[in-house]
């Protein structure tokens, strides 16, 4: 606590340093000068100052009435793309820049959260009921990759060698023959197929004429009516079969990307089992999200808890249920014929504390943040040996002691956490109102207004996809919510100002302010005695043609920080309050300093 003294027991404090939201459970008499025990609709900038929240301005109306239940922004095939699903559709509304109007890509369940990924130039969509992709031309399902199951197999089928294991993504197959120049019936390694779908000629590329073969899908061969040539792998036949586990990635909710030190192997899950899937490779060693091979396939912990969060901390992976905490790490595993396959091995890390809301586990400054009980947790290994997370129970820290009354009414199960790694805000949004945690000013703050599902960074354009379809942006180029006042109130701890014991007076207060084009604020005070005091209103002014309120106009041009001294008399109170508020239209605010003069009166009787 700043304090200037004078020659009499009567000192001005300074208050010039805002410090966000707290919510002492055991109430407001201890906190900081500075810090709140009320902070809705006002933000804390990186300098510490006050400033009203930015606007929800509408930039895109989907016109669907419905929830924008996932946005995204990303490359694809160069070209810079934000898509959100919404009333059943995916939609496209920026192509390298915003489109006029939203383009419909195609239809989509959005009833429930859906969720993107990037992968090699293409971008990738779960909803829980199928696997979709966008390539900057098609939007559809993912077909998947035709693995090479089998090369060197002989006409009769006695021999070869299995390369890839099939996809779970479909029953699509190819085999490589090596033709001996005589026989004309090739045995495929399954039977009761769907169909032969081609045949290629490897030395060319070239594919045969269906004209000239025929297939018994029961017995699984192709009739060829010449013998091929012999060679060695020189003939390519690609088949489906009926067998199909596509319902095992469509069912998947979520992914990140995770092997070892690199990203090149997807992770899904969130299909309500402890199990998750991973892609693999194809035979060229080119990484592919639209492969995933029937035994990759990895379960943590007991069936009878969900994995519900997964993400990639350093060069392991942290997997978290509901009551628990695993770290995944990479290494190799040499088979029986001598092939190296992935491994990935499961360690526990706390077997009390995880993750509730699925898929919300956000990287905040390299640690991952969880929402568990009724808290928020900060993992974090502060050793000086490794980084990695480990068995100790110490790494899971309470990261919410500041906002508990506030987050203890959320249902974390229905919340949804957004990183805005660009200005370094973490959201959590439950309903209407989003707990925003700046940790670059280490703050807290609460905003209202918007029922927000969704949200995504578009160039620095912060968006919010709303519950009623619209896209909205956080602005502080608008000063109104589409026309609704932003009510925005900041309430001080009761401040004894270091000595409870002794009466105070109060009979005025500098307020300073950042001269903005239309600036306001109201001010007043409440004590232990009484509640309700003299509002003052703080008012700055910058000429300008924009937001023109003729009533307040001014030809100041000095944007230096502009203080106001307010005559506010409060007496014989032992604890006072400071109210900074505002709900206008057309004026937003930013508080640099609050500075009281305070006189202590004598003893408190």
């Amino acid at each position: 606590m700043s304090t200037i003294r004078a020659t009499s027991n009567e000192a001005v404090y300074k208050i010039q340093k805002f410090l966000g939201m707290n919510e002492n459970p055991d109430g407001d008499v201890k906190l900081k000068l500075g810090e709140a025990s009320i902070c809705r609709n006002w933000r804390v900038t990186r300098d510490k100052n006050l400033q009203r929240r930015p606007a929800f301005h509408t930039k895109i109306d989907l016109g669907t009435g419905e929830k924008v239940s996932g946005m995204w922004f990303g490359n694809v095939h160069g070209d810079e793309v934000a898509l959100a699903s919404s009333g059943g559709h995916m939609w496209m509304f920026y192509e390298n820049g915003y489109l006029d109007k939203p383009k419909d890509l195609g239809l989509l369940d959005t009833d429930g959260r859906v969720n993107f990924f990037a992968f090699e130039n293409i971008a990738y969509i779960l909803n829980g009921e199928d696997y979709y992709s966008y390539d900057g031309t098609k939007f559809g399902l993912v077909k998947g990759y035709r693995p090479l199951v089998i090369t060197g197999r002989d006409p009769s089928g006695t021999d070869g060698e299995l390369l890839e294991e099939v996809n779970k993504l479909n029953g699509m197959r190819r085999v490589w023959f090596s033709p001996d120049g005589e026989h004309d019936e090739f045995l495929l390694p399954e039977k009761d197929l769907l169909s032969v779908d081609y045949v290629k000629i490897n030395a060319t590329g070239e594919y045969m004429d269906p004209e000239l073969y025929s297939f018994d899908r029961y017995r699984g061969m192709v009739i060829f009516e010449t013998a091929p040539e012999s060679g060695t792998n020189t003939l390519e036949i690609g088949y489906s079969a009926p067998a199909t586990y596509r319902t095992d990635i469509g069912h998947m909710t979520n992914a990140e990307l995770f092997l070892g030190a690199q990203d090149n192997a997807v992770f899904l899950y969130g299909n309500g089992t402890n199990e998750a899937v991973y892609s693999s490779i194809d035979y060229t060693g080119v990484p592919r999200a639209d492969y995933f091979p029937d035994l990759n396939e990895m379960a943590v912990a007991d069936k009878n808890t969900a994995i519900t969060g997964m993400i990639r901390h350093y060069s392991q992976m942290i997997c978290y249920k509901e009551h628990s905490a695993y770290s995944v790490q990479y290494g190799m595993i040499t088979q029986a014929n001598g092939n190296q396959q992935w491994g990935f091995y499961v360690k526990p890390i706390n077997r009390t504390i995880g993750n509730v809301a699925l898929g919300q586990v956000r990287l905040i400054m390299n640690s991952p943040f969880t929402l568990h009980g009724n808290d928020l947790y900060e993992w974090h290994n502060t050793s000086s040996y490794s980084s990695n997370l480990s068995v100790d129970e110490r790494q899971a820290r309470i990261a919410s002691d500041r906002i508990y009354a506030t987050l203890s009414t959320f249902d974390f199960k229905e919340c949804y956490c957004y990183d805005d790694n660009d200005n370094q805000e973490y959201y959590i949004w439950y309903k209407d109102k989003a707990l925003v945690y700046n940790y670059a000013a280490d703050a807290w703050y609460l905003y209202t207004g918007r029922e927000v599902r969704s949200m995504c960074n578009v160039h620095n354009d912060v968006l919010c996809g709303t519950a009623d379809g619209k896209i909205m942006e956080l602005t502080t180029r608008y000063f109104n919510d589409d026309g609704d006042a932003i009510d925005s109130y900041w309430e001080s701890g009761s401040i004894d100002f270091g000595k409870a014991y002794m009466r105070k007076l109060m009979t005025e207060v500098w307020v300073g302010i950042k001269p903005q084009e239309q600036s306001f604020v109201t001010v007043t005070v409440m004590t232990n005695k009484k509640p309700d005091y003299t509002e003052k209103n703080v008012t700055g002014h910058l000429a300008s043609f924009s937001n023109l309120d003729f009533s307040a106009f001014s030809f100041s041009v000095n944007r230096k920080p502009q203080v106001k001294k307010l005559k506010i008399k409060a007496k014989k109170f032992a604890f006072l309050k400071f109210v900074l508020k505002t709900k206008d239209l057309h004026r937003t605010a930013t508080v640099l300093l609050v500075d009281p003069k305070i006189r202590e009166t004598g003893y408190m009787k």
